[in-house]
């Protein structure tokens, strides 16, 4: 409970700074999935969608390879970011997402397989998901800060959580589930596609993301610190 609080105490602390990194993909989402929801598929005939499909394709292109670029140098940047906070303050949120960008390819063939990873342990009645996630998610640090490699670095995370694996099972669980249930209660209310849900669904996750994330970090440089 104490690494619980202590998270969300310095996202909390540093709000402003942390939405601004957030900000762009979050815009990007919201824009991506609001055009898509513009489609209206299930009042649609199956040629009326392909037609409006064909018109919004380059639109939907362009969206989905920035919000993949963004996203991934964002899971890379925020680890920057926690440590130039916890430290000098000398970054601005966009030099953290810069150097989280400098990192993509290695940034991003992680987040695919962490991704899938522990998309196949959901898919295990869920929990086995929430496990996964917590025990690989370390692997955008090493990758920043050690310049390991995609298997070195989920490597190095499972074995780093290794003494802490029920607690980080635990916390994950907690801050994922957020996610979920939220997501669950606009569909079963009949909001789940107006555009003010849309922004609170990703308000929500990058809200529940970021302490997650700062879990991590402070996970990593406790460990790294005692060494």
């Amino acid at each position: 409970m104490k690494q619980f609080l202590s998270s969300i105490s310095f996202c909390l602390t540093n709000i402003g700074y942390l939405f601004i990194l957030c900000l762009p993909v979050m815009t990007l989402e919201v824009a991506l999935a609001s055009l898509i929801m513009s489609l209206d598929i299930q009042s649609s005939s199956e040629t009326a969608i392909l037609e409006a499909i064909g018109e919004i394709s380059g639109q939907v292109f362009l969206l989905v390879l920035a919000s993949l670029i963004l996203s991934v140098a964002l899971s890379g940047g925020c680890m920057a970011a926690f440590r130039s906070l916890s430290n000098d303050r000398l970054l601005s949120p966009y030099q953290a997402l810069f150097l989280g960008l400098k990192k993509f390819f290695p940034l991003l063939w992680s987040n695919l397989l962490h991704s899938v990873a522990y998309g196949l342990g959901f898919l295990l009645l869920i929990l086995p998901g929430f496990y996964l996630y917590g025990r690989l998610g370390l692997f955008p640090l090493f990758i920043m800060f050690e310049n390991k490699g995609v298997m070195d670095s989920f490597g190095e995370s499972w074995n780093l959580t290794e003494e802490v694996a029920t607690k980080l099972f635990a916390l994950t669980s907690i801050f994922m589930s957020i996610q979920l249930g939220f997501g669950f209660l606009g569909g079963l209310i009949g909001v789940e596609e107006s555009l003010g849900f849309l922004i609170a669904t990703t308000t929500v996750k990058y809200a529940t993301l970021m302490p997650l994330f700062y879990l991590f970090f402070s996970l990593y440089e406790s460990v790294k610190n005692k060494s």
